[in-house]
């Protein structure tokens, strides 16, 4: 999931405490828990309850603000960190996570049984779950051929405006997936509904991360009959399983949700209803907080309050807090082979130009780590000694030397609009400057940002961040840095396509040896990293204010926001 400076709109992901991942090879008829699982720190919010402690339901209205738009409200392609939150409050996918990043059923009523050579998955859905309407009436049950539609919707190539972003990165490990997303099947041999409450799924091969990828809000459930090809249809008038329902809409500025009556674990739902606000900038946030009209901030705490905040004993108790696992990029475009970018020297160079030390001291203490790779500190596969690209102004210019660039050259960055993003940009537009590579910043809003960065030959450079979809390696390399996502629309920003690259990233991820896999994906990165498709530069933490009346407020490891799990003391 992509993000930029620190949480704004599309992808973000936490610092999670995860245990090594393992593979489901090797297990007979099982349905142990899987992969990912561990338990996240605390939020050092004083309203947060001990993780897995129900907070009292108060009802009430909770209100959420985030700076930009949700682009859409449909599942199957929604994703980024406006969109997904509220997608959470009304579609449920088989799996889900725990208040830690233990994989746990959803609609599912128990984790699924697993073939013994790890390719055949079989899920039992709950009895009695109903699709609901925005007006509160009961569609109908829940049945197994509304999985199978819903995944075999996802894959395909014809949804309408965009397919969905992650189906050939993620889902076609499904049997037949790959020949849906290709325009072959309608689909995928793979996904059979053995009878109304059974769901069986067939793999291509063992896969270590398929149940976090079932677990995804991609894989969420919708009525086979209301969910067609126009994805914008049915983000007017969406219809879920879950705990709220979209009641109206104030268009560009709030969606209000509320209380799905016929939800079928009502003793989650802590709220009457969910004001989710959109387009209020940051600092309006922080102050509206302060002054006690706003619950939770969507977006971090702007760099130029971060000081006043944190020593202000008014505010510091209400301080939520947490590394994300997610790293922050300079992607360089391997696909515009008519700019200097296209030549790997210069992309090593701008590596070595770097100053990620002056990076983390723009942003301010607390809220930002310098990175080094690609895989963020609580990932497996991160190595605390691994820096192919340390500060080195020096070695960056002996690159552009060799590669004809002596004199040095001009190029665009873009990234979003928020202060913080602005900050690091000219810290880097310096250091560049330094080495003779001069760059104009483009900065804009991130729903325009993401359409110009996912067109090939469009942005030259750009500085993103990526925030985990669940917690494996493999969501670092698989939906970023593949070939099968250096596409339009994609989250590729590189365009970078190494199909040795593929061959290790795939081998690696049905190695059913855990220690093994972790050295193949880190073989994996240093690969990627000699290319320079990305130059990693920071890992960002979350860091908001938080009203005292809500309870129960933690940053989640996986989905940062779980809006339905807050309550209200009053």
């Amino acid at each position: 999931m992509d993000t930029t400076g620190l949480h704004p709109p599309r992808r973000l992901a936490v610092l999670v405490v995860v245990a090594l991942l393992t593979t489901a090879c090797g297990s007979s008829q099982s349905s142990a828990a899987p992969s990912g699982q561990g338990t996240a720190p605390p939020s050092q919010a004083p309203n947060a309850t001990p993780s897995g402690t129900p907070a009292a339901a108060h009802g009430g209205t909770l209100t959420f603000a985030v700076e930009g738009a949700i682009d859409t409200l449909d599942p199957a392609i929604g994703y980024n960190t406006n969109a997904m939150p509220a997608e959470r409050l009304m579609f449920e996918s088989l799996l889900d996570y725990d208040d830690g990043a233990t994989i746990v059923p959803s609609l599912a009523e128990a984790l699924p049984t697993i073939s013994s050579d790890g390719t055949v998955y079989t899920f039992t859905l709950r009895r009695g779950v109903k699709f609901v309407k925005g007006d509160g009436t009961v569609l109908r049950e829940v049945t197994a051929k509304d999985v199978v539609a819903s995944l075999n919707r996802l894959l395909d190539p014809n949804l309408k405006p965009t397919p969905s972003p992650v189906a050939g990165a993620f889902f076609t490990i499904i049997r037949g997936g790959r020949d849906v997303v290709d325009g072959k099947a309608s689909e995928a041999t793979g996904l059979k509904a053995i009878d109304d409450r059974t769901v069986e799924i067939t793999l291509e091969r063992a896969s270590g991360s398929f149940l976090n990828v079932v677990a995804l809000p991609f894989a969420a459930v919708v009525p086979t009959e209301l969910a067609g090809t126009d994805t914008d249809a049915f983000a007017k008038a969406p219809v879920g399983t879950g705990p709220f329902r979209l009641a109206d809409v104030e268009a560009g500025q709030a969606y209000r949700f509320v209380r799905n009556e016929a939800y079928w674990n009502p003793a989650s739902q802590l709220v009457d209803e969910i004001v989710y606000r959109v387009n209020v900038d940051a600092n309006t946030q922080l102050q509206e907080v302060q002054a006690g009209k706003l619950d939770i901030m969507g977006n971090d705490i702007p760099a130029g309050a971060w000081d006043g905040v944190r020593n202000d004993p008014r505010w510091k108790d209400q301080i939520a807090s947490l590394p994300l696992v997610e790293t922050n990029f300079v992607w360089l475009n391997t696909g515009m082979t008519d700019t200097p970018i296209a030549n790997v020297k210069v992309r090593q160079a701008v590596g070595h130009a770097i100053d990620r030390a002056n990076i983390v001291k723009v942003v301010g203490e607390g809220r930002s780590t310098a990175a080094t790779q690609i895989f963020p500190p609580a990932m497996p596969g991160h190595d605390p000694a691994f820096d192919p690209y340390p500060y080195d102004p020096a070695k960056a210019k002996a690159l552009l030397a060799e590669a004809g660039f002596g004199s040095g050259f001009s190029t665009t960055l873009y990234t979003d609009s928020s202060d913080t993003s602005k900050a690091i940009t000219q810290s880097m537009q310096q250091d560049l400057a330094a080495v003779g590579i001069t760059v104009e910043i483009v900065q804009q809003p991130f729903d325009v940002l993401v359409g110009t960065i996912s067109t090939p030959k469009k942005a030259p450079m750009t500085y993103i961040g990526w925030f985990q979809d669940y917690p494996d390696p493999s969501d670092f390399i698989d939906p970023i840095l593949s070939c099968v996502t250096a596409v339009q629309g994609g989250s590729n920003y590189a365009f970078y396509c190494n199909e040795e690259v593929d061959a290790l990233a795939a081998a690696a991820n049905v190695e059913p040896d855990p220690a093994k896999r972790i050295a193949a994906y880190q073989e994996v990165q240093a690969r990627v990293l000699a290319d320079a498709p990305v130059i990693p530069t920071d890992h960002a933490t979350a860091v908001g204010l938080i009203s005292k009346r809500v309870t129960a407020f933690a940053f989640h490891p996986v989905w940062l926001f779980t809006l339905a799990r807050y309550g209200l003391s009053e």
